[in-house]
């Protein structure tokens, strides 16, 4: 008896080590087991931009091979060390050390995206969620420690997370590049070109194309609300999650600054054309670039061609095409970035400079807080953040489509929580669920997050967050703005910054004439 328990444990163990193939395009790719999850990393979408392919509309991928392995990632696309900085710091914060995060490998060969999926049956017909990161669009990776998809695919989505080229080489033109089939907004095509992709292939990992939900923070969010506005994207992907966004598209360029700005690095590395600029080492453009423009940041342009419109013009019209979000905000969105000797005259002297929120009047409302920063914070949050969101999810309703608003406030309940509270980026590890070994991460945090992604993953397969034994989650209509607590409270709550919200809806509706606070 022993003896044939023993067998067939063997036997399973040998067919759940056996490496996970599925065909695409011809290639054979082999992946691997991540427990349950098949995982099949660095896969190409397109042809490398190099050379001639640098500033240029990405290419279907013509190199193919018999068999690839797919069992490790590829490098990230060119930037500097900015966000894994950012990640080494938040370790000390919390009492790690930087060593906790390896070096980065980076490349303009960066084309690759990554799939986890419980099921590589086509029948399987699961939702997609397409995960595009952040990182001011200068700098991040699809494979980032709290990006990986093995938890939220064990829990019935395929999900998917998208590399894009950054800074100078995706967000960039030139005075050569008119009439080109992409004329900037390069990383924005680059994720287009990943949605083709998805389209023609996933079904063979179990995904439903019809069921292609993009979400994604900061930046990446941002990009996602773009591309809801732009044609040759709108059809590639049915809802949108948007987590920690939606003032950053307000004050979008146009094709003319993304020329000037290409011009001028050209003319800072001596090239003379944008033939002489492809031939340039890219890391010397790199640190060119980053010497003379390091401030600058990489919105999606209005280049008119693939983005046709500015996105709050879109959003003031209510032109959303079919996409239903779900949006949100951490509490704490700015704190671990303030200064901890500023004062409350910091404060008042930046509330007179947000005029989207009321100017001077906005001081009124912040002033009884006792820590400046809690402040500071609430203003900048709210300017940058929850009032947008809240705005952008009332016109969702309003034009006849579905929104739902998340406020995302639970901290680590260790040291390092209590200094930046609720931060920016603090809720992926909960969606993703997958949390970093140095933060305190309790049973209340391990059940918050497994609801999160059950919210998640219903609004990605069904277009609705609610589900049986969830706690409801309202939409969020003008008549009653209500908001989901996610934090040590789950539930409703009414709509967060009234006071500052609505100075911010009246500055919308007259136009939005002055360059909100960055």
């Amino acid at each position: 008896m022993h003896g044939l328990i023993a067998l067939a444990l063997i036997l399973i163990f040998a067919g759940c080590s056996r490496a996970p193939a599925v065909t695409v395009d011809g290639e054979r790719l082999l992946g691997r087991y991540e427990g349950t999850v098949a995982a099949f990393r660095g896969i190409p979408f397109a042809e490398p931009p190099l050379g001639k392919l640098r500033w240029a509309a990405p290419q279907p991928l013509a190199s193919r091979v018999d068999r690839r392995d797919a069992t490790r990632f590829a490098a990230a696309c060119m930037q500097t060390m900015r966000i894994l900085d950012w990640y080494r710091d938040m370790a000390e914060t919390f009492g790690a050390s930087r060593d906790y995060y390896a070096d980065l490998e980076v490349s303009e060969d960066c084309l690759y995206l990554n799939v986890w999926t419980r099921s590589l049956n086509p029948d399987s017909r699961l939702p997609v969620m397409v995960w595009i990161h952040g990182g001011s669009n200068k700098s991040g990776w699809s494979y980032e420690d709290n990006y990986r998809g093995q938890v939220l695919a064990s829990q019935g989505a395929v999900v998917v997370t998208v590399a894009y080229r950054h800074g100078l080489f995706g967000f960039l033109s030139h005075p050569d590049l008119d009439g080109s089939d992409a004329l900037a907004n390069f990383g924005l095509w680059d994720i287009v070109a990943a949605l083709r992709w998805i389209q023609d292939n996933i079904e063979s990992s179990g995904g439903d194309p019809d069921r292609v939900t993009l979400f994604g923070e900061s930046a990446g969010a941002e990009n996602i609300l773009a591309l809801m506005m732009a044609e040759p994207a709108r059809d590639l992907f049915h809802r949108g999650v948007l987590q920690s966004n939606a003032g950053f598209g307000i004050d979008m360029p146009g094709l003319d600054d993304e020329t000037a700005r290409g011009a001028g690095l050209a003319e800072l590395v001596g090239a003379a054309s944008l033939d002489a600029m492809r031939k340039i080492d890219a890391a010397r453009l790199l640190e060119a670039y980053t010497e003379h423009f390091d401030d600058h940041y990489h919105s999606p342009a209005n280049d008119g061609q693939l983005i046709e419109a500015s996105t709050w013009d879109a959003i003031r019209r209510g032109d959303f095409g079919d996409h239903d979000i779900l949006i949100g905000t951490n509490r704490d969105e700015w704190l671990d970035s303030i200064d901890s000797d500023i004062s409350m005259d910091d404060v008042a002297q930046a509330a007179r400079e947000l005029p989207s929120i009321g100017g001077t009047n906005a001081y009124s409302l912040v002033d009884d807080e006792t820590d400046p920063r809690r402040a500071m914070d609430r203003l900048l949050t709210a300017e940058g953040m929850i009032c947008p969101s809240q705005s952008l999810a009332v016109r969702r309703t309003d034009s006849g489509g579905k929104a739902w608003v998340y406020w995302f406030t639970r901290q680590r309940e260790d040291a390092g929580g209590e200094k930046v509270g609720a931060y920016h980026g603090a809720e992926y590890p909960y969606v993703f669920g997958v949390h970093d070994d140095y933060m305190a991460t309790t049973d209340y945090d391990r059940r918050l997050s497994a609801l999160m992604q059950r919210y998640w993953i219903n609004f990605a397969a069904t277009g609705d967050p609610n589900g049986s034994e969830l706690p409801a989650w309202p939409l969020f209509e003008r008549a009653d703005p209500l908001v989901m607590e996610l934090g040590d409270n789950v539930g409703p709550v009414p709509a967060i910054e009234p006071g500052l919200c609505r100075a911010f809806e009246q500055w919308i509706e007259n136009g939005a004439q002055s360059t909100p606070h960055r």
